[in-house]
């Protein structure tokens, strides 16, 4: 493997190899892709390499497809969604993850991490330290990258791009060169064309571990020549925390009756602020968001449940739902469809 860093005129068309030739000279047969019609089935299928906890943002049935890849060392994901998320949790603990925006449409609504408007062609999810916080818009596509932690970097020595750990360690984030940018974005599009079209190939180990070869020097090149975060965006996002605070106590007390007022007094915030923050990083105020949350959980708890001895009153109750004919309202509204389908799914 060599760096393109030593060609500084590179472009995305070099970045095509061996691998991706190989494989486009072959049929198309039956894609990889996994379509997930429900938010509690997203989150388990991707659980093993983000372990977050995802909130659908507005109503309607959700439709995502999954294409899951292991190349070798690397594990890389496409996402697709047509509904805004959010996703929150802890970061796996060892592991190097990239992210990044497959669209390119100007002037569609941008991704948040931890309140920060991302640039379009920003790297994200860098800091293994800390948690995940990303709001996206609807119709999203991205790629999630994987590996450990120590191979990365030893790779990035390798290939000519040393020093990388303090720059990932202390920013979540970074903004790419955008040559570098759509050479990582072109091969990995063309990486996932050809793993739907010529799924039996992804089979064999020593083609996925090209691939995967074929896809680190980029990856190394375009952190090598990142451009950084600029004035505006290095500054923390007004009331982002606040707002993690209220979602941390969301989560803790998810059965708990409480007002706007109780949670203001909670996080120590005025009601004001607490609402600005709510609808600045996730389009509603702090209510809304959860009833939406404890809809969520809801969710899981009828499909966790047997119908034969669970009603959907008496769960609906434990969450705080206490109008029957308003919670099936808003419920259907939500996921798109009635409770007790759930609960007999």
């Amino acid at each position: 493997m060599t760096l393109a860093t030593d060609r500084e005129d590179a472009s995305p068309k070099d970045a095509q190899s061996g691998a991706i030739r190989t494989l486009r000279k072959c049929g198309s047969r039956s894609p990889l892709t996994r379509s997930v019609a429900d938010i509690v089935r997203l989150e388990g299928a991707i659980g093993s390499l983000l372990p977050v906890e995802l909130t659908q943002l507005a109503g309607g049935r959700l439709g995502a497809e999954i294409l899951p890849l292991d190349l070798g060392a690397l594990q890389v994901v496409r996402l697709r969604f047509d509904r805004p998320l959010h996703a929150g949790g802890p970061k796996p603990g060892g592991r190097q993850l990239i992210a990044l925006d497959l669209e390119e449409h100007p002037g569609r609504p941008v991704m948040r991490s931890h309140g920060l408007e991302l640039p379009a062609t920003a790297f994200f999810g860098l800091a293994t330290d800390g948690e995940i916080h990303l709001t996206t818009p609807e119709r999203s596509s991205l790629a999630v990258l994987s590996l450990d932690r120590e191979t990365f970097l030893q790779w990035a020595l390798e290939l000519g791009g040393p020093g990388l750990e303090e720059p990932l360690e202390g920013a979540n984030w970074e903004a790419i060169d955008p040559l570098r940018f759509e050479g990582v974005r072109a091969c990995l599009r063309r990486i996932f064309r050809l793993a739907e079209r010529s799924p039996a190939l992804m089979a064999d180990p020593a083609i996925r571990r090209r691939l995967g070869e074929d896809l680190v020097p980029l990856l190394v090149e375009a952190l090598v020549h990142r451009t950084g975060h600029g004035e505006r965006l290095a500054r923390p996002p007004a009331r982002i925390e606040l707002v993690k605070a209220a979602q941390a106590w969301m989560a803790d007390h998810p059965h708990e009756p409480i007002s706007l007022d109780g949670l203001c007094r909670q996080v120590a915030a005025g009601r004001r602020s607490l609402l600005q923050g709510f609808r600045e990083h996730l389009g509603m105020g702090p209510m809304a968001y959860l009833k939406i949350r404890r809809l969520h959980g809801m969710r899981q708890a009828l499909l966790a449940a047997d119908p034969r001895t669970t009603t959907i009153s008496q769960l609906a109750a434990q969450w705080g739902f206490m109008n029957a004919g308003h919670f099936a309202r808003d419920y259907r509204s939500l996921f798109g469809e009635h409770p007790r389908t759930s609960l007999r799914a």
